[in-house]
C-alpha cells in the first residue's frame, strides 16, 4: 500500500513539471502561432537618431574679446539661428585657434567660425569645408588695425618704438611672434621695440587700456573695431587707427565633411536668408556684416597664393 501511494506521488510530480515546462516555454514565445509577439529592431534606430537631433548644436568661435563681450557679440546670431531652425544653438569659445580644429574634427562641435589659415589647415587635415562667409561693408575682406589715442603723437608704426603695445594672442598661439605684415616695419624682436608688450585675445580691453593710458597701441580686428568703438562716441573721440594690414579674407563658418546633411542644409538656409528679413538684417548690423554668402575653396588657394 505504501509503495502505490509513493509510485502515485512520483507520477503527480512529474506530470506538474512537465507541465510547468510547457506553460513556462509558451510563454517565452518559442512556439510560434497567430498570437505570438513579434519584436522589431526598427524603432531602436529612430530613437537614436532623435537624440543625436537633440542635442545642442554647438558653434566654436575663437575667443577675439573677453568671455563676456564674445558672448554679447554672438547672442543675438545664434538666438536668430536657433529661432529660424527650430534647433538649439550653443557657442564654445576657445583661445586656440588650433583647439576649435581638433574639437570639430572629432565632432564636439557641429561647425566653427575661424579665420582662413585655419580654414585651409583643416581643410589639409580632414577635409574641413566652408559652408557661408560674411560680407563686410560689401567685401568678403576684414583688416587689422593698429590703434592708439588720438591725442598722442603716433602717427605710424615706427613711433612705437619704445612704447608699451599689445598683441592679438591669435598670431601667438599660431606661432608668430610678430604680425607678417607688421615684419616690414619692425625688422627686429619686440623685446628690443618695444617697451614693454602682452599678448591676449581680450581687444575689447585692450581698447580700455588705450583708453586708460596703461597701453600706447594696441592690435585690433575690424569688427571689434566697430562693434566696441564706433558705437561709442566717447571711444570714436578718442581713439584712432594708425595702420591697417592687408586684406584677409572675412572668418568663415566651417563644418566637418561628414556633418549631418538636414543639419547642414538647415544652417546654410538660416544663413543665407538671414538678410532677407528685419530680424536677421538686425542681428546683421549688431555684428557689422551685410550678409552670409557661398564661398569656394579655391578662392582660399588663390588667396594663400597671392601672399
Amino acid at each position: 500500500m505504501s509503495k502505490s501511494v509513493l509510485y502515485y506521488g512520483k507520477y503527480l510530480f512529474m506530470f506538474s513539471l512537465i507541465l510547468s515546462l510547457v506553460i513556462i516555454t509558451a510563454s517565452s514565445g518559442c512556439f510560434e502561432g497567430d498570437e505570438s509577439v513579434k519584436v522589431s529592431l526598427e524603432k531602436t534606430e529612430i530613437l537614436e537618431n532623435s537624440a543625436v537631433r537633440e542635442k545642442p548644436v554647438r558653434i566654436g568661435v575663437f575667443a577675439m574679446a573677453s568671455p563676456k563681450m564674445t558672448m554679447e557679440y554672438y547672442q543675438d546670431f545664434l538666438d536668430h539661428l536657433s529661432e529660424d531652425t527650430g534647433l538649439d544653438f550653443e557657442l564654445v569659445q576657445r583661445d586656440n585657434p588650433a583647439e576649435l580644429n581638433y574639437l570639430l574634427e572629432t565632432k564636439y562641435l557641429d561647425a566653427v567660425f575661424l579665420r582662413e589659415d585655419d580654414y585651409l589647415a583643416g581643410h589639409d587635415d580632414f577635409g574641413m569645408g566652408i559652408i557661408a562667409v560674411p560680407v563686410i561693408h560689401g567685401d568678403i575682406h576684414y583688416f587689422s588695425y593698429i590703434i592708439t589715442r588720438s591725442d598722442d603723437d603716433v602717427d605710424s608704426l615706427e613711433d612705437l618704438r619704445n612704447k608699451r603695445f599689445a598683441f592679438n594672442s591669435y598670431r601667438f598661439n599660431r606661432g608668430e611672434v610678430v604680425p607678417e605684415y607688421m615684419r616690414k616695419m619692425i625688422n627686429e624682436s619686440p623685446d628690443s621695440f618695444f617697451s614693454s608688450y602682452i599678448y591676449s585675445n581680450s581687444q575689447d580691453n585692450f581698447i580700455d587700456m588705450i583708453m586708460q593710458g596703461t597701453l600706447d597701441g594696441a592690435e585690433v580686428d575690424c569688427t571689434m573695431w566697430e562693434y566696441v568703438v564706433e558705437d561709442s562716441a566717447d571711444y570714436s573721440s578718442n581713439l584712432k587707427i594708425i595702420y591697417s594690414s592687408p586684406p584677409q579674407l572675412a572668418p568663415a563658418i566651417a563644418v566637418h565633411p561628414d556633418i549631418d546633411r538636414e543639419l547642414r542644409g538647415k544652417i546654410e538656409t538660416s544663413l543665407f536668408r538671414m538678410h532677407d528679413s528685419l530680424e536677421g538684417r538686425d542681428v546683421l548690423e549688431n555684428m557689422h556684416f551685410n550678409m552670409f554668402v557661398e564661398i569656394d575653396h579655391s578662392a582660399y588657394i588663390a588667396h594663400a597664393g597671392e601672399l
